[in-house]
């Protein structure tokens, strides 16, 4: 399993290490790519990337949101805790997220 990849950005290739995301946002036909030391801008879109992302690792949250499952501090209602950040879960994904902390809980 590839554990990073390349994307385009401000016109130089990027290399993105896949456990380095913390969550990918939706920038209509672009992406930010959110990590603890830098945010990267590229041509892409969320459909792409979880094609190319482990699927056990990244989920959908919303349909502007990609999360890293494993950055998660908690969730609480409608809300992701993840890094630093408070991201909305759309009810159409939630339990989809719910699901897979089910998995993992003790």
């Amino acid at each position: 399993m590839e554990t990073y990849f390349f994307v385009k950005s401000d016109y130089k290739l990027q290399k993105i290490i896949i456990n380095d995301i913390i969550y990918i946002e939706s920038l209509g036909d672009y992406v930010r790519f959110f990590m603890e030391d830098k945010k990267i801008v590229s041509l892409a879109t969320l459909t792409n990337l979880m094609n190319i992302l482990p699927n056990d690792k990244f989920v959908q949250i919303h349909r502007s949101y990609i999360i890293n499952f494993d950055k998660i501090n908690f969730v609480q209602n409608d809300v992701v805790s993840i890094g630093n950040y408070q991201l909305s879960i759309s009810k159409s994904r939630k339990k989809e997220l719910m699901d897979l902390i089910y998995l993992k809980m003790i």
